[in-house]
């Protein structure tokens, strides 16, 4: 039996239709599976280039990073160089000028003749000039390492600028020119208090006083002072010294508070300085909320201003203790009061004569050693009512004499004998250094024989008569004596 032979079957239009879009849609499929394969493979690259990145940009963040540290650790030790060269070559330099001022000093108070009393002058003026030139370097160095450091105190304002007008007064007159102080009624009338540093202030005006009388002849000097109530207990104050003088350029103003310059080359040759003055003393005005300004022309003066913003103090109601006399009598008379065992460690024999030269007026027992190990010895086999030590000294320098003295007064219970570091070391932290370790003043070589007296003075004044006595006192550490460069914090 034939079966029967089935037609095909023709597709309807719905199916064409549906088999159209079925065949789209795999080829869409596709096309997006493709672009999303190719876009995996660009975003697998993309991270592959960046860690890449990353990683270059670690290593140069590292070697920069190394780079800094190298140039940090460069800045510290060149720094710290620099330090070190100042503090040797200061130390160096002061050592031979203690030698020359010294023994300059002890002769012209002595009979000279007219002649020998000139030349005594001119050395003795030269020395303090190189001097004055030493402390500006060391302050620069300070300024620029950011340790320019103040000693704010309550100060009487008055007392500050009659210091001034005494420092330069007689100067002025010498040189034929005129002088004017012109206070405020309230810094005329009263006795004003501000909390400031005083030695810096007046180491501030005694600049200015300085240029204006270096570069007047004729004419004169007015110092202007004046002060005004600010709120919040504040005061601000204004120092003007206006001068005859020649005057300043306007095109070489712009290099007034620059280290190392000065107005006009022909300065240095005819006037000397270094041209620190401005840079340190605009420093620290700056560091007592303050600034300097001046206003000058060619052939017409200077006016120099400074300004301060400071606190009001309160003057001392009933101080603990009486003021200390400065006269230089009344340290000698400290002096006087008995025949003092003074030991003096001194490595070097033109400075004991110094040393010797300054005391010989008084009558005290005095003993010389050169080594530390030699002042311990003296100091165990004998006890003296104070010590000047010098700080560099062979086998044994100054500071550790001191330590083993300190150590076996502990021990033994014996009673602090006064120590006064008498050092060409003048650097800030040096002293502070020595102040530490149990010395209780410091004299800055080169010095005045009224500085050493008056450090003496001082330390045994405090101290009492405590070495005779065996009272059991405790004596104060005293503030470094000498320029504002070389005080203590």
């Amino acid at each position: 039996m034939c079966q029967e032979q089935k037609e095909p079957t023709v597709p309807s239009a719905t199916d064409r239709v549906s088999r159209r879009r079925y065949a789209r849609e795999q080829a869409a499929r596709q096309e997006a599976e493709n672009l999303l394969e190719v876009k995996c493979r660009e975003l697998v690259q993309a991270n592959e280039a960046l860690n890449k990145h990353a990683q270059t940009l670690d290593a140069v963040v590292r070697e920069r990073t190394r780079d800094l540290e190298r140039a940090k650790l460069e800045a510290e030790a060149a720094s710290l160089a620099k330090s070190n060269f100042l503090a040797v070559m200061s130390h160096e330099i002061r050592t031979p000028l203690n030698g020359i001022l010294g023994m300059a000093s002890c002769l012209a108070e002595s009979e000279t003749s007219q002649e020998q009393t000139e030349a005594l002058e001119v050395i003795l003026s030269s020395g303090d000039m190189l001097l004055t030139i030493i402390n500006d370097i060391l302050d620069l160095a300070k300024v620029e390492a950011g340790k320019l450091e103040l000693e704010f105190l309550p100060s009487p304002v008055d007392g500050v600028l009659a210091a001034v007008c005494q420092q330069f007064e007689v100067a002025i007159r010498e040189k034929g020119l005129s002088f004017a102080y012109l206070p405020t009624k309230l810094l005329a009338q009263d006795t004003l208090w501000a909390q400031l540093d005083p030695t810096r202030l007046r180491q501030v005006l005694g600049n200015l006083m300085s240029n204006a009388l270096k570069f007047t002849e004729t004419g004169g000097i007015t110092l202007s002072a004046k002060a005004e109530a600010l709120p919040l207990g504040r005061l601000h104050l204004e120092f003007s010294i206006a001068d005859t003088g020649r005057g300043i350029a306007e095109a070489q103003q712009a290099r007034l508070f620059q280290p190392f310059s000065q107005a006009d080359a022909s300065i240095a040759r005819s006037h000397g300085g270094t041209g620190l003055g401005l840079v340190v003393s605009q420093q620290i005005c700056q560091q007592m909320a303050g600034d300097i300004r001046f206003v000058s022309a060619a052939g017409q003066g200077s006016t120099f201003t400074v300004s301060l913003d400071v606190p009001r103090a309160e003057a001392p109601k009933e101080p603990a203790k009486p003021p200390v006399d400065t006269r230089a009598s009344s340290y000698e008379a400290v002096l006087s009061q008995r025949r003092w065992r003074i030991l003096v460690a001194e490595d070097s024999r033109t400075n004991q004569l110094v040393i010797r030269h300054f005391l010989r007026p008084l009558d005290l027992d005095i003993t010389f050693v050169e080594t530390g190990e030699e002042a311990i010895h003296h100091w165990r086999q004998t006890g003296f009512d104070l010590i000047l030590m010098d700080v560099n000294m062979p086998v044994l320098d100054g500071l550790s004499a001191t330590a083993v003295i300190r150590t076996e007064e502990q021990r033994r219970g014996l009673v602090p004998v006064p120590v006064i570091a008498v050092s060409a070391n003048a650097m800030h932290h040096q002293v502070a250094a020595y102040l530490a370790k149990g010395m209780m003043a410091h004299v800055a070589k080169p010095f005045r024989r009224t500085d050493l007296i008056q450090a003496m003075g001082e330390v045994l004044a405090a101290a009492g008569d405590l070495s005779a006595s065996g009272c059991l006192l405790q004596t104060p550490a005293l503030s470094t004596a000498g320029h504002p460069s070389e005080k203590g914090p």
